[in-house]
């Protein structure tokens, strides 16, 4: 039990100061190399786009650094790999589901209106609808 015990006027480091200490080296070694893989797959060299996916990436490998299992260099950098692509991945699958599709609605052919002849401009058309004056109504 005495190889235990941290010296006297040791600080003790609690594990979540070490894996923020292993995320900053992690981050300061393999952001640039990520940056430039991620930079790679964004269709049109959006560089601003392959910047939000990096942080994206390493966010998610922030949340799931307590279950990384990379003991070398290589395999960290396959870990991160794998995040940025499949971020990039999520990215243009939700992109494609949810494209907007502009609809002009603003000529003849959508309008429930007649024209009125040579005058420009719509007119409400004839629903025979009438408004009902409500006894009591405002005084």
């Amino acid at each position: 039990m005495a190889d235990l015990a941290m010296p006297a006027g040791t600080p003790a480091i609690t594990p979540a100061q070490q894996l923020n200490e292993r995320f900053t080296r992690i981050y300061t070694q393999f952001q640039p190399h990520i940056t430039r893989l991620v930079q790679r797959e964004v269709r049109g060299g959006n560089l601003a786009l392959a910047e939000d996916l990096t942080a994206d990436a390493f966010y998610r490998a922030w949340l799931d650094l307590h279950k990384c299992r990379a003991e070398t260099d290589g395999q960290m950098y396959n870990w991160l790999a794998t995040l940025a692509r499949r971020a990039v991945g999520q990215y243009y699958r939700t992109k494609k589901n949810t494209a907007e599709v502009p609809v002009d609605t603003g000529t003849w052919q959508y309008a429930d209106r007649e024209m009125q002849p040579a005058a420009g401009y719509y007119t409400p058309a004839a629903t025979g609808f009438r408004t009902a004056i409500l006894a009591g109504g405002a005084r």
